[in-house]
């Protein structure tokens, strides 16, 4: 698929209402009858097929387990992930570990980290925290500052299809509070999507406690947030990734349709991660399978919309980013 066929399929996509892409965790939890993809759901054991894993996903997840190794001389990075225990945050987790590095996942809650520590049993270790509750978030962050400083913290955990307030919260406020409150790690890497295109920033509903956030617009929020991250922190590298639309479950939420390379979807968080060639080693940057994309919408690169996110999300939260 081109560039351009893929940018017009999401933009119909997004105003028919059938799109989604897949650039965070699942939105399905354990016990749910249907997972979108016409696969019967239920107990799916190790990488929980139909609860919280596609086939696809499971598959590859396998893949990495019995193919990827560590490379030579490679320096091993500690990494955060949040929103690891399934899609797209499971199979980064996955490949990096695999690669030799330290992981940390991230669990909305109990039963969501025994299933990743039953996946990927060389976790370092597992925080938990709700990312819907704000008050979670913050203690969420404190839990992450006890075990030390991280190299990478990739901020993948995301929603789809649930209220425009949980939309809010996990894919928005959320990873402003915890890229405030987390002591800062040498790179961040914040999940976005194409469909940041048809969103707005909502200042006037961030500052005055309003929760009318669409998917599209917490992931142009997101966007934002990470280059206004990126220029006022110059010596750290800070970069925002489009993962595309991809066999998660988050792909399939509208039916068993995803036409973007699933591996693809992930390799371009563990190449910033690892930072391996002079390309991945950038700062400021927005990219779709390690290419830049330029064709952002125009808050994104404004200075004075960056500020004006950061002061509505100041005036929201009670935390200032520094």
């Amino acid at each position: 698929m081109t560039d351009m066929t893929r940018r017009t399929l999401l933009r119909s996509a997004a105003a028919v209402g059938v799109g989604a892409l897949a650039g965070c965790t699942t939105a399905q939890e354990p016990g749910s009858t249907s997972n979108g993809s016409g696969r019967t759901t239920g107990n799916g054991g190790r990488f929980g097929v139909g609860d919280y894993n596609t086939q696809e996903v499971a598959d590859e997840l396998r893949y990495i387990e019995g193919n990827v190794r560590p490379l030579p001389g490679q320096k091993a990075k500690r990494v955060l992930i949040t929103g690891s225990t399934g899609g797209l945050g499971q199979l980064t987790a996955s490949f990096l570990l695999a690669r030799g590095h330290s992981v940390v996942a991230h669990a909305r809650n109990d039963q969501r980290a025994s299933d990743v520590r039953r996946d990927l049993p060389g976790l370092e270790a597992v925080v938990t925290g709700d990312l819907s509750d704000l008050d979670e978030a913050k203690r969420l962050a404190a839990r992450i500052n006890k075990l030390g400083a991280f190299d990478v913290i990739v901020y993948n955990a995301g929603e789809y299809g649930v209220t425009n307030a949980e939309i809010l919260n996990v894919n928005s406020l959320s990873p402003y509070l915890l890229t405030s409150l987390v002591d800062a790690p040498e790179q961040s890497i914040y999940l976005t999507s194409d469909l940041h295109r048809g969103g707005d920033l909502k200042l006037d509903g961030l500052r005055t406690g309003g929760s009318h956030v669409t998917y599209d617009d917490s992931k142009l929020q997101i966007l934002t947030l990470a280059m206004a991250v990126a220029r006022r922190r110059p010596e750290l590298r800070v970069n925002a990734v489009a993962p595309g639309w991809v066999p998660t479950l988050m792909g399939f939420a509208n039916g068993p349709y995803a036409p973007d390379d699933l591996r693809a979807g992930y390799m371009t968080q563990v190449w910033l991660a690892e930072g391996r060639e002079p390309a991945s080693r950038g700062s400021g940057g927005f990219l779709f399978h390690r290419k830049p994309e330029d064709d952002v919408h125009r808050a994104v690169l404004d200075t004075r919309a960056q500020d004006d996110l950061l002061d509505a999300y100041a005036e929201r939260t009670g935390v200032v980013l520094r």
